[in-house]
């Protein structure tokens, strides 16, 4: 959770700040001294006031060391101090600024400089702090700042300084502070980074700094602090690291860095905050550091019962990472820990009791993991903790100890879980104080009870209220609600709430911002008003009724599957011009289709499932971002297609199951952002237009089942590069299956998550898609509709033999063929469709033997072959030993075997296959006939010649003559 990011880093802030030197500067102003300044350093400074600038009122008369921001020297008058920060508009920095040649301390931070900083900088041999953060000073930093041999701390953070370090930099032998931060510094780091035996605390996050980081970096014997967070560092981590007897602080996270961490890390005896999380880090990690934040890389294996002897050790962070096995008992022995995030990972075993020996700990959070038993009573010993996060372990079960309620610091708890029993009562939250966030669910057994009674008053006050997929022992409408008056967020999704929403909720809370009360058993009428931060409300899978509510400043309204009834209120565009998303499907809502006006926010829109009627608004210009439309199921009529030409991003459109007839007209053209088209149900006649192939390039779900379609499917439905379903079924569409449509790219890319064209559109969680898969009508939502892989041409006139082609697309999950008119075999090789799970070629013309490649479809769960010419025994391995239905191979009078009655001969394996049987028959027809023909010609003439002489002489005396012609030649 974002929450336990924040937390952790607002511990590190604070180790950070604790252990990082701090320098400050005093302003002085009206200061007097003993000596006069100097008149070349006063005209040195009002270099400063030329040009732009017209500031610094204070700087008139003749003694500079009064002025100002200026302090200086009580035994010569010389400046030793400029500290104009916080000032004034932008300058550039003064060329004669190296004519102070005495100045200690320099401080032109949050002051507009701009321009590049001047060489002359070089000149201050004196200089000890140079700070020059949150400027406009652009350039690169010039070599000349390894002049300032006296340096102590340079701090160039939050400006436009660019290019790389210069290699000088290592000439400042006394510097013990380098801050970087925010800059625009580029380039690797210079080896000569090594030569500064004084640095303390290196900074160089936020920058564009590149390449490894430098072995020279282990000559650094007094550095503390050392931050390359959001560089561009990569490579290894040098084993020179070790070398650093005094780091602290070592923050690499966010950068390139990768490989193993170097056993070397452990040399580091005073390291207290180690973080490498966001990199490329693999391996195991080590067991002697301090605090360790390595989140967000591929650290395997176990946690060594070695992390028990980390006495240093206040925040340990492994979050999403690959590590497994159970939390060592040694766990308990850091006395120290503050925080413990383990999230995203494949902890397992239950947690061990010394996890309650963590007086200290402020954050435990072991959110999704495999973390397994019931929570120890020890965690009630926590007595520092803040937030306790275990949401998402689906073998943790097993009541939840009432020692909870002791934790009388705890502001977030999340127990989100599978496995959750028994009840949750008054007892678990006496102490909790400062609750501020609650989150409590079961979804799969649901058998976890919150048990409080009907007039508890909590000791707490929440902002954030989350119980769903529970029971509510009592199911009237919690009055314990009323009493939190700070609320923003409340979700009490199937908890079985069965009552009226009371009048006093719309104003629980003047902070509220977000209500989901879905899947109850709420009833009666909606408030009228409601309070003016109300966004989003979830109300759906209820039964509340009445006429639908207008509130103005909602952005996400679902009242799906109620009871609401009446017209859509003509005005809502008016009166709801903050609508983002509305959902008002599966009620009894009648009338027209009001017009929305210009709601330019509005996203979605879903009214299925209703008694709409009349024609479709011929204007839609005022909802330019529409992307989601959904009118399916009413007895809508007329033309809707003028509405592509006015909703350019308009994405997912479904008109199924409505009244429209006609052919489908050209302006469906214009809708060309079309992901998902679904106009089954409809009266659509006409020729399949080979534009739908052409123009609309992004389509991923085409719909057309259950019209009045003729001819043929054209070939250009086969360059759709993101067409996952496809619905022809129910049509009378004839001519062969397009062999093209085997080269469907979507379908034959098994890594589906890879291709994204309707992602954008998951995020709402209620789009649905209505589908018949394995002979069943499914309503699929959200992240499911991604998933779904089909091709239904049942239903058809369609002709000729299945295409070899289609074997390649081994992503479909569902292929219907059936009631064509199909002859041939199937292919051998529809056995590489691994994916397939519903295969319907029922009610064709196909003859030959199942194949036997079938047997490696390990996914098919739903076979139906019936009403063909099969012949040959059924198989009996794998998949086929699960299809037990006979009607799934009846009307095929040569099968045999399981689960038809009729058994397999003992030469049913060598059944003559009709087609072979065929080639066999016309094989002796042509032989018969070629021997019949020469036998008949033979006779016809030899036998003349033995029966007439005159034949006879006449053929042999024409022999004669050619021989003696041949013979001349």
């Amino acid at each position: 959770m974002a929450s336990h990011k924040t937390f952790i880093h607002l511990l590190l802030l604070v180790h950070f700040f604790l252990q990082t030197t701090a320098f400050a500067y005093s302003r002085t102003a009206n200061q007097s001294f003993s000596a006069a300044c100097i008149e070349e350093e006063r005209k040195a400074l009002l270099e400063f006031k030329k040009g732009p600038f017209q500031g610094l009122p204070s700087w008139v008369g003749e003694d500079c060391c009064n002025w100002y921001g200026i302090a200086c020297s009580n035994q010569t008058g010389h400046v030793i101090s400029v500290d104009l920060s916080l000032y004034a508009p932008s300058v550039p920095v003064p060329k004669s600024i190296g004519n102070l040649s005495h100045l200690h301390i320099l401080n032109l931070s949050g002051y507009a400089f701009s321009g590049p900083l001047p060489t002359s900088i070089g000149n201050l041999p004196h200089l000890q702090t140079l700070v020059l953060s949150e400027t406009a000073i652009s350039g690169p930093l010039p070599a000349s700042i390894g002049n300032l041999s006296h340096l102590q701390t340079l701090v160039l953070s939050r400006n436009r300084i660019s290019g790389p370090l210069p290699k000088s930099i290592g000439n400042l032998s006394h510097l013990q502070i380098l801050t970087l931060s925010g800059s625009a510094f580029s380039g690797p780091l210079p080896t000569s980074i090594g030569n500064l035996p004084h640095l303390q605390t290196l900074l160089l996050s936020g920058t564009a700094i590149s390449g490894p980081i430098p072995k020279s970096i282990g000559n650094l014997p007094h550095l503390q602090t050392l931050v390359l967070w959001e560089t561009a560092i990569s490579g290894p981590i040098p084993k020179s690291i070790g070398n650093l007897p005094h780091l602290q602080t070592l923050v690499l996270s966010e950068t390139a860095i990768s490989g193993p961490i170097p056993k070397s890390i452990g040399n580091l005896s005073h390291l207290q905050t180690f973080v490498l999380s966001g990199n490329a880090i693999s391996g195991q990690f080590p067991t002697s550091i301090g605090n360790l934040d390595l989140s967000i890389n591929v650290i395997s294996g176990p946690i060594p019962k070695s992390i028990g002897s980390l006495p240093r050790l206040q925040i340990l962070h492994l979050s999403r990472n690959t590590i497994s096995g159970p939390l060592p008992m040694s766990i308990g022995n850091l006395s120290h820990l503050q925080a413990l995030d383990l999230t995203e990972n494949a902890i397992s075993g239950p947690l061990p009791t010394s996890i309650g020996d963590l007086a200290n700990l402020r954050m435990l959070a072991l959110s999704d993991n495999l973390i397994s038993g019931p929570l120890p009573t020890s965690i009630g010993n926590l007595s520092c903790l803040q937030i306790l996060d275990l949401a998402g372990n689906p073998k943790l079960n097993g009541t939840i100890p009432e020692s909870i309620g002791q934790l009388s610091e705890l502001t977030g708890l999340f127990l989100r879980s599978d496995s959750r029993d028994g009840i949750i009562s008054e007892n678990h939250f006496q102490n909790l104080t400062k609750l501020v966030q609650f989150d409590l669910s079961c979804p799969a057994s649901n058998s976890l009870v919150f048990n409080v009674s009907h007039n508890w008053i909590p000791v707490f006050n929440l902002s954030s209220l989350s119980i769903t997929d529970c029971k509510l022992m009592i199911p009237a409408f919690p009055a314990w609600l009323r009493t939190q008056a700070f609320l923003t967020s409340i979700n009490l999704s199937n908890v079985g709430i069965s009552d009226t929403i009371p009048d006093w909720f719309p104003r629980i809370s003047p902070f509220l911002e977000q209500v989901d009360l879905s899947k109850n058993q709420l009833r009666g009428r909606l408030p009228k008003s409601v309070n003016s931060l109300l966004k989003e409300v979830y109300l759906d899978i209820n039964s509340l009724e009445g006429s639908l509510p207008l509130w103005p400043n909602v952005t996400d309204l679902n009242l799906a599957s109620n009871r609401f009834s009446g017209p859509i209120p003509l005005n809502i565009g008016n009166q709801m011009p903050m609508l983002y998303s509305l959902d008002l499907s599966r009620n009894n809502i009648h009338g027209t289709i009001p017009l929305f006006g210009n709601s330019t926010r509005l996203v979605a829109l879903d009214f299925s499932r209703n008694y709409l009627s009349g024609n479709i608004p011929m204007d839609w210009s005022g909802l330019t971002g529409l992307r989601y439309l959904d009118l399916s199921n009413n007895n809508l009529s007329g033309q809707p297609f003028t509405m592509c030409s006015q909703l350019p991003t308009l994405r997912w459109l479904r008109l199924s199951n409505n009244n429209f007839s006609g052919e489908l007209p050209v302006f469906l053209q214009l809708c060309q952002s079309l992901a998902a088209l679904d106009l089954s149900g409809n009266k659509f006649s006409g020729a399949l237009p080979e534009w739908i192939g052409e123009s609309l390039s992004s389509l991923s779900y085409l719909l057309l089942g259950a019209n009045m379609l003729t001819g043929n499917i054209p070939q250009q439905l086969c360059g759709l590069p993101y067409l996952q379903v496809l619905d022809l079924s129910h049509n009378n569409l004839s001519g062969s299956i397009p062999r093209c449509l085997g080269k469907l790219e979507r379908l034959t890319k098994v890594e589906l998550e890879e291709l994204t064209i309707v992602d954008d559109l998951i995020h709402f969680n209620r789009i649905h898609m209505d589908l018949n898969v394995k002979g069943v009508e499914y309503d699929y939502t959200a992240y499911l509709v991604k998933l779904l892989t089909k091709i239904d041409l049942s239903s058809n006139n369609l002709w000729g033999e299945i295409p070899k082609e289609m074997t390649n697309l081994t992503a479909l999950g569902s292929l219907n063929l059936s009631h064509n008119h199909l002859t041939g075999k199937i292919p051998d090789g529809i056995g590489s469709l691994h994916l397939l799970e519903a295969l319907d070629l029922s009610s064709n013309h196909l003859f030959g033997p199942i194949p036997s490649s079938m047997t490696s479809m390990t996914s098919l769960s739903k076979l139906n072959l019936s009403h063909n010419n099969f012949s040959g025994p059924i198989p009996s391995t794998n998949q086929f030993l699960t299809f037990n239905d006979l009607t799934s191979f009846e009307g095929n009078s040569g099968l045999c075997g399981q689960p038809l009655p009729t058994a397999c001969s003992s030469s049913s394996n060598n059944d003559k296959d009709p087609e072979v049987e065929e080639d066999k028959y016309e094989k002796i027809w042509l032989y018969g006939s070629t021997g019949l023909g020469f036998i008949v010609g033979f006779w016809a003439v030899f036998g003349s010649l033995v029966i007439k002489r005159s034949w006879r002489h006449g053929y042999f005396k024409f022999l004669d003559k050619m021989k003696d012609r041949l013979s001349f030649w």
